[in-house]
């Protein structure tokens, strides 16, 4: 054997004389395998090891979904004594655990223990069950359910009702970077340049069995009694305050324990831990002395300031509103580099993403500071809703989601009542999930589920948005103070409990007839079944008898696909308004539409001059149309008084005119003419939402030869509000003066506004002359308009500025400019430096982050040039893609920002032909594609009966109006 360098040669002979060994090696352990499998189940073979390490068989063959995923009744969790030593060693990364649960019985005739368990290697021969008198219960046989990820423990005798039991189990699971269960988290100290571990959880919505044996179903609650094992160069953080902080572990002096305070009653998926070198800012303590701390990496902990401040104070608010205390003594906030979710609720210990709480003055934008203040309301209002009172299974996950989606609103307007975001609702949520709900193939908000697969998908926007739109409907029409009445009624009647729909609609029931503001023979029930059990919402069209005063208003489904049919029928709340009153301001409704109606009568209309405008402040969860004569009557008054409309139905109204002329139901025409008052308009609302819905038409048009003529159309719309606002930020700018401003440089630069592009092209040319780019707040950039000057820069340049963005990227500490500039790289017209960031986005050690992988994607696929190669390279990968992106929407994000424009016969079948080869390996992204190809399937039928008319519109606009 001879070297060279630092390699090694070995001679022929040699070789042949390892290979043999090799072979001989080979086959002898294959053989010890084989039998050690064959004896598994057997429970003579004390030193077996369960076959609970993996959730699969490893089989490529694509098998039917098991759906009877529940646990058996028989037992119940009441105590975990839980003990975990992560060992968090590069080339280890394993975690050395036993458990002991303790069960209360509650059917006889039982013979076995079922618990939850995967990618767990659990060591037979410890397993100990007994009995409430410590006697033991011989185990005849172990098993495992790989399709159902159940560890099973059959027993040699009868469990009794009313005994309790207790097993004990020892185990090994690993510290893996699949951003679930128990796993790993990495980042670069900056002052030493090495890599730091963490350890971290993420179990919802069904990962605590990758951590340890447990019940792991959302409505099965206990009390757990944490230890965990650290080195002494670390801190561990958990649900509960610590009891006992760096106890003795014995053989060793390197690792110590810390062992928590038992927890209240919860869900394993609320259960969490962090493993760290971490540092915490700590608030003052308020009224409620709830010790509040805020985590993050040493070098970051300066960017916690913002969350210091207002997360007690929005605790403090959901204490008011819901009047029921938090019940725990301590509140742990912490930011995580690598993150699937935006952030998780666990109780005590809430979870982020570093972009979702950690914010630098001077570097990170308006934008991120209204983000992080809605996700940490967010996050504290699951405290009540969501962790004290939990949704029987995920079939109403909606209680959780829908609730904490409209009181993080209520939170942060109590708390930072500059960012307006009440008035943001309709733009970020309530419009935004029409859109989607207009599909065949949305879904119910409460929907039975039964694989993981099928819970993770409905994380989405309806279980969001549309649950926090119907929940804000249901406030308007019950009033806000017998809906907060009837909430502290049902958290205090099922607080550490779990809950169904029902049990919240019972309890609101009775709180509106007690205060008289829901009729008596109607019940919460009736109206919101028809909400939350039947896919989609309802179109109302007004057809006003101007001689009578009266309007008859008739109900039916709105549905992309107009040659559908429904048969859905909601009970509507019905409110009205004539411009220039104060009936905008009331939002309660004394009309319904109900659901044995297809139609109804309603008097009181306006004047036969006057318009009037239906679903005021559009607290109602459906489109309006109104006959052809009102629509001209809404036109007048937004031309001649704008204002005399509320800022919110000026935002409905443009929404939905451009959806109502998408789908054929009113002409482009009309739809566009209402555009032209907005050369007067100068709130953030309704120049949002007329924007987005010429998205569509913008996505439609941009591979056409009339896209020039829409270009022209924009620039003259934009030209006054972008001269107004410029291209620079302003000392007296308000919240929302700062959004528009945003959105408006964004949609000028990518319209080819010549000033837009000069300006952003040429300060962040400015940037790159600098000497040391990387001082923190010297960017010359306005800090609110960092992500479209960064994507108008990389549109218009080439490698060179694409590198030096990838440098900042690399060289920045704040997570909000990373994701800026990460998001900014897709801009490029360059194809091969798309080609290499798209395998960037599935290399480890590229610099992208997991986490961000599926952004990456995105961006690239949102991009004109991009769109057709981030397509072509999920069909390479998509087998990579689906193993790597683990997370709750990584893949149905990615689906949706490549196929959202597809406006061609040959693109959709192209996206057919991808869900025929993958037909039953899709996973959580199966109805994302579905909704894709519908989404096309109306796209293509636009283009046929729209795009001659929209472009002759537009020809003729352009013709007769002037800059």
């Amino acid at each position: 054997m001879g070297s060279y360098g630092n390699k090694y040669l070995v001679s022929k002979k040699v070789a042949g004389a390892l290979l043999f060994f090799f072979v001989i090696w080979s086959v002898a352990l294959a053989l010890i395998v084989y039998y050690a499998g064959v004896q598994n189940n057997d429970a003579s073979q004390d030193d077996a090891i369960s076959a609970a390490s993996s959730s699969s068989d490893g089989s490529s063959k694509k098998k039917d979904k098991v759906t009877d995923v529940r646990l058996p009744l028989h037992l119940v969790p009441e105590q975990y004594n839980l003990r975990l030593v992560p060992f968090i060693i590069p080339d280890n990364f394993t975690i050395k655990g036993d458990v002991e649960i303790v069960m209360l019985c509650e059917e006889s005739g039982g013979q076995n223990i079922t618990v939850h368990s995967a990618d767990i290697e659990i060591e037979n021969k410890t397993v100990i069950v007994q009995d409430q008198d410590n006697n033991i219960i011989p185990i005849s046989r172990y098993s495992y359910d790989h399709a159902r990820e159940f560890f099973i423990l059959h027993l040699s005798q009868e469990l009794v009702k009313g005994n309790r039991y207790s097993v004990k189990i020892k185990f090994t699971s690993y510290l893996k970077d699949n951003l679930k269960g128990f796993y790993r988290s990495v980042y670069t100290n900056k002052d030493t340049g090495k890599d730091e571990y963490i350890a971290v959880t993420q179990f919802q919505p069904t990962d605590a069995r990758r951590a340890f044996p447990c019940f792991d179903e959302p409505g099965i609650k206990a009390k757990f009694q944490v230890s965990l094992g650290r080195r002494t160069d670390m801190s561990s953080i958990s649900n509960m305050p610590i009891r006992d902080k760096g106890a003795s572990m014995a053989g060793t002096t390197e690792y110590v324990w810390d062992h928590y305070e038992n927890s209240v009653k919860m869900s394993t998926y609320l259960v969490a831990f962090v493993v760290s070198q971490f540092d915490y800012r700590e608030s003052e303590r308020g009224e409620n002395n709830v010790l509040f701390r805020i985590w993050s990496r040493r070098d970051a902990v300066q960017q916690t300031e913002y969350a210091r401040d207002i997360g007690p104070k929005i605790l403090a608010f959901f204490e008011d509103y819901f009047k029921v205390p938090f019940p725990l003594p301590k509140q742990d906030m912490i930011a995580i580099p690598d993150f699937g979710a935006g952030a998780m609720e666990n109780w005590g210990l809430i979870t982020y993403r570093e972009t979702a709480l950690l914010f630098k003055n001077g570097v990170s934008a308006a934008s991120n500071l209204q983000r992080i203040a809605i996700v940490v309301s967010h996050e504290l209002a699951h405290q009540w809703f969501g962790n004290l009172v939990t949704p029987h299974w995920w079939t109403d996950l909606w209680l959780n989601e829908g609730f904490a989606s409209y009181v993080e609103y209520l939170g942060v307007e109590a708390v930072q009542p500059q960012l307006k975001l009440l008035e943001q609702f309709i733009v970020n949520d309530l419009q935004d999930v029409l859109k989607l709900d207009a599909l065949k193939t949305s879904h119910a908000i409460s929907i039975p589920v039964k694989h993981p697969d099928e819970i993770n998908e409905i994380f989405d926007r309806i279980s969001y948005g549309k649950g926090a739109s119907i929940i804000r409907m249901m406030d308007k029409f019950l009033t806000s103070e017998t809906f907060k009445k009837g909430l502290t009624n049902y958290l205090n009647a099922l607080k550490f409990s779990s809950a169904v729909q029902d049990d919240l609609w019972m309890h609101l029931t009775e709180q509106g007839h007690r205060d008289g503001t829901l009729r008596s023979d109607l019940t919460v029930k009736q109206v919101m079944d028809t909400w939350t059990l039947q896919t989609g919402f309802p179109l109302l069209t007004v057809t006003r008898n101007y001689g009578a005063n009266s309007a008859n208003i008739a109900q039916e489904r709105f549905l992309l696909d107009q040659d559908q049919k429904s048969e859905s029928r909601w009970w509507i709340p019905i409110t009205f308004a004539e411009p220039g009153t104060t009936g905008f301001n009331n939002t309660y409704n004394n009309i319904w539409l109900n659901n044995n109606q297809w139609s109804s009568e309603v008097s009181g209309m306006p004047q036969k001059d006057k318009p009037v405008i239906f679903n005021v402040q559009q607290t109602g969860f459906y489109r309006v149309n109104y006959d052809k004569r009102n629509w001209e009557l809404i036109a007048q008054s937004l031309n001649s008084d704008h204002k005399s409309i509320h800022v919110i139905n000026r935002a409905q109204i443009l929404d939905d005119a451009l959806e109502l002329a998408k789908v054929g139901r009113l002409d482009y025409r009309t739809a566009l003419s209402l555009t032209g008052y907005l050369s007067q308009e100068t709130e953030y609302i309704p120049w949002y939402s007329a924007l987005s819905g010429l998205s569509h038409i913008k996505d439609m048009l941009k591979r056409t030869s009339a896209y020039g003529e829409f270009k022209q159309y924009m620039l003259k719309l934009l030209a006054p509000i972008y001269r107004k606002l410029g291209f620079q930020g302003k000392a007296d700018d308000q919240h929302l003066d700062i959004l528009l401003r945003k959105k408006i440089v964004s949609w000028a630069c990518s319209m080819g506004h010549e000033d837009c592009i000069e300006k952003a092209t040429s300060t962040f040319r400015n940037w790159m002359g600098m000497q040391n780019p990387d001082v923190e707040g010297k960017n010359p950039i306005d800090v609110n308009l960092k992500s479209v000057t960064y994507c108008t820069a990389m549109s218009q340049g080439g490698e060179k500025e694409w590198d030096f963005a990838w440098q900042r990227y690399e060289n920045s500490n704040v997570a909000t400019e990373k994701a800026n500039i990460l998001y900014s790289l897709g801009c490029t017209d360059q194809v091969w430096i798309l080609n290499r960031y798209l395998n960037m986005s599935l290399t480890t050690g590229s610099g992208v982050r997991k986490q961000d992988g599926s952004k990456v994607i995105g961006s690239v696929a949102r991009n004109t040039v991009g769109r057709y190669l981030a397509f072509n390279y999920i069909r390479e990968k998509w087998e990579v893609i689906k193993s790597y992106f683990t997370g709750f929407s990584s893949t149905r994000r990615i689906i949706k920002a490549i196929a959202e424009s597809f406006n061609t016969n040959f693109e959709l079948n192209e996206l057919k032909d991808f869900q025929k080869k993958h037909e039953g390996d899709l996973g959580t992204s199966e109805r994302a594609v579905k909704q894709a190809i519908e989404s096309g399937q109306a796209n293509v039928l636009w283009m046929e009966k729209n795009y001659e008319n929209v472009w002759n519109w537009l020809k003729e606009y352009n013709t007769n109006r002037r800059y």
